[in-house]
């Protein structure tokens, strides 16, 4: 019966395509264009949803398609990043030492963390290396991440500052450090350390043992983490094993030396910090190479900030040439990103599609974001490229 319709209409045709179980014989007899959306629908079904990027220390990046449809991102689908590589912790044994200039010195257990007053919030975590891949540049030291090393969720745990209240904080404290349990193979390399001005610490950083309603996951920091919101993902440290409040910010590598915005020929010693995120967007329907059909077309995906949050979303069709208004989602918090979507028109060929996003300090993306020779920080603006069909 199938092999009867010799002539049927393009609409026809990709509703055929969309059915699962198409034949081969279906499938030889369709037109060029749309044994390409057949392919495109296959090959999207079973697209990975993660990418290895470095097996070890493990560098996983999630597929755009894979970001696309959920506010808080699973678990299962959660980008990976790891300095030195997840060290295994037993949470029975583990303690979260509390130091440096408080009144009272702290070692807590998970459990008394864990009966302390809860605290939640929906917060996106972007990799400061993300889309390091897509400068321009010579070459670039470090994982090259292209899009999907960024994901949002729902983290649980307690405040910081409710735990620096119990310990007591100088009044010269001015910094505090996050000192961490993985570490390199060789003693010689220092390990990761972090710190953040003692006024970022006590505002809203959550000290997290859940992820989306769950126990956290050994990948992402277990038995505990920082969740610093607005603040590139390095601030967010995992694995944290004692806190260290000082009057000066931690003298570690990765603080003095790494994670700065190093212009060709700079030097790091003088070059501003890596730390809050910078006015981004991310389009996630439809996929680049996508086949759409000619006329209104759905657009959709996230964007995220750490200056004042979201304003707008602009999408062009047309490569940035015009722009039309898109509809942001509710806000799941100050952390999160927000979710958005736009109806545009798109004629038969080539689309380019684009999205710019605008924070409240009126801080736009850029069509290219600035070199840095570290691949830091780029917010250059999402292109998209789809072929339409009438």
């Amino acid at each position: 019966m199938l092999r009867r319709m010799t002539a049927p209409s393009r609409r026809d045709f990709l509703a055929l395509v969309a059915r699962a179980g198409a034949g081969a014989a279906l499938i030889a007899s369709l037109p060029p264009w749309a044994r390409a959306a057949r392919a495109a629908q296959a090959a999207s079904s079973h697209a990975p949803t993660l990418i290895e990027r470095n097996a070890y220390p493990e560098h996983w990046e999630t597929t755009v398609g894979a970001l696309d449809g959920s506010t808080n991102t699973p678990r299962e689908r959660f980008f990976v990043r790891s300095h030195f590589g997840a060290p295994t912790i037993d949470a029975n044994d583990w303690r979260l030492e509390v130091t440096g200039l408080v009144r009272t010195p702290l070692s807590l257990t998970l459990a008394e963390l864990r009966a302390m007053e809860p605290a939640a919030q929906s917060c996106v975590i972007e990799c400061a290396g993300n889309g390091r891949g897509l400068f321009h540049l010579p070459n670039t030291a470090g994982t090259q991440w292209q899009r999907g090393a960024v994901g949002n969720a729902a983290w649980a745990g307690t405040s910081l500052a409710g735990v620096l209240a119990r310990a007591g904080v100088a009044p010269e404290a001015k910094h505090v450090w996050f000192e961490c349990a993985d570490a390199a193979p060789l003693e010689t390399v220092p390990r990761f350390a972090r710190s953040i001005p003692i006024e970022k610490a006590t505002a809203d950083v959550l000290l997290a043992h859940s992820m989306n309603g769950a126990p956290l996951p050994r990948l992402h920091g277990a038995p505990l983490r920082a969740i610093v919101p607005g603040w590139f993902g390095m601030a967010s440290a995992k694995w944290v094993t004692r806190i260290r409040v000082e009057a000066e910010p931690s003298d570690n590598y990765f603080m003095v030396r790494g994670y700065r915005y190093v212009p060709p020929g700079g030097d790091p010693a003088t070059s501003p910090p890596v730390e809050t995120l910078r006015i981004k967007s991310l389009i996630t329907s439809p996929l680049a190479g996508a086949l759409v059909r000619a006329g209104r077309l759905d657009v959709r995906g996230f964007a995220w900030s750490g200056h004042e949050g979201v304003d707008r979303v602009q999408v062009s069709a047309d490569g940035g040439t015009s722009w039309e208004i898109a509809t942001l989602d509710p806000s799941a918090g100050p952390g999160a990103w927000r979710g958005f979507h736009a109806a545009v028109q798109v004629q038969p060929g080539k689309a380019t599609l684009m999205a710019r996003a605008t924070d409240g300090a009126g801080q736009a993306q850029p069509l290219e974001a600035p070199l840095n020779v570290g691949g830091y920080g780029n917010n250059s603006i999402h292109a998209v490229a789809v072929r339409a069909i009438a």
